[in-house]
């Protein structure tokens, strides 16, 4: 995941920035299945990409309203190249992106919310055999 994202700066939730390749180093690219899995020592970052339409509203919605995830920052040209890329025509979505920044699960989002409260680490498990792939 961190070579995908490499040179891009990321908001952490305090809006203090860190380089995507030290945040996402060897980790798996909400909020409950997140956070079960952080507890379990499981690599998986979620990265915020907003359609805000100003930096101030980015960061009273990514403060206020999301869990402890990084966010790219407001006006980086990566968020259009993405949006194309991996096929965001609609929001909220999740895609799960192996490190080689190939699209290995294009709704995340709806295997959460049917598969990750029963079984977040079976979820999990399938998501890295997902990202592992030859």
């Amino acid at each position: 995941m961190s070579e995908f994202m490499k040179g891009v700066m990321l908001l952490k939730q305090d809006l203090t920035e860190v380089p995507a390749e030290e945040a996402l180093k060897g980790k798996v690219s909400c909020t409950r299945f997140y956070h079960h899995l952080k507890k379990a020592g499981k690599p998986i970052e979620v990265v915020f990409f907003s359609r805000d339409r100003s930096k101030a509203d980015l960061e009273e919605n990514f403060t206020e309203k999301h869990g402890d995830w990084l966010c790219v920052k407001y006006g980086d040209d990566i968020l259009a190249r993405y949006q194309s890329k991996f096929e965001v025509k609609t929001i909220p979505v999740l895609r799960v992106i192996n490190p080689a920044g190939k699209m290995v699960v294009l709704d995340g989002k709806s295997e959460v919310v049917d598969k990750g409260k029963a079984d977040p680490l079976g979820l999990f498990a399938s998501w890295e055999a997902a990202c592992n792939k030859k």
